[in-house]
């Protein structure tokens, strides 16, 4: 049985671009069709200029360690209010290839973040790619995570990266 993984349609209210669409639903969608034929109900979507042009999502990150590689998700969004509505099923159950331990341990020169994955500081800077695998940029990322109350409360974040792209290497 796939897990359940809810997706915000929007940036959170802590959030600079609070309330202003994420397009996460079209950027998985982008990352799970790109090199395969989109479902027939989303043809006419995936062909838009706009919808293609949105970045890929190929992976999320969420606290705790509930995935690992071979576990299936079914991806969700609300259908209104966040915990107060019907979820709605977006897109077929997923199987996740990759999982990677990941950690925001802090800030360092320029206002980077000190990351580490699977307990290791990366060799290069990863922020800009993994920002760019999660379907935002570099500022929404840090803001994403380091606004958020439970980072401002704890100073770091412990979690894991679930990707459904075996592309992806860290």
């Amino acid at each position: 049985m796939a897990k359940v993984i809810t997706f915000s349609r929007v940036f959170p209210s802590y959030h600079p671009r609070a309330g202003e669409p994420t397009h996460f639903v079209e950027a998985i969608i982008n990352s799970l069709y790109r090199f395969l034929p989109a479902p027939k109900e989303a043809v006419k979507l995936y062909d838009d200029p706009k919808f293609q042009s949105i970045r890929a999502k190929h992976h999320t990150i969420r606290a705790g360690h509930r995935f690992k590689a071979g576990d299936w998700f079914s991806p969700r969004v609300w259908s209104g209010k966040p915990y107060n509505s019907k979820q709605i099923i977006f897109a077929p159950d997923t199987e996740v290839k990759k999982t990677w331990d990941f950690e925001i341990c802090g800030f360092g020169a320029f206002n980077d973040a000190i990351i580490t994955i699977n307990g290791q500081p990366p060799k290069q800077k990863m922020i800009p790619i993994i920002s760019s695998n999660d379907g935002l940029t570099e500022a929404d990322f840090s803001d994403w995570f380091c606004l958020s109350p439970e980072f401002k409360k704890k100073k770091y974040f412990e979690g894991q990266i679930i990707c459904w792209n075996e592309n992806i290497n860290y």
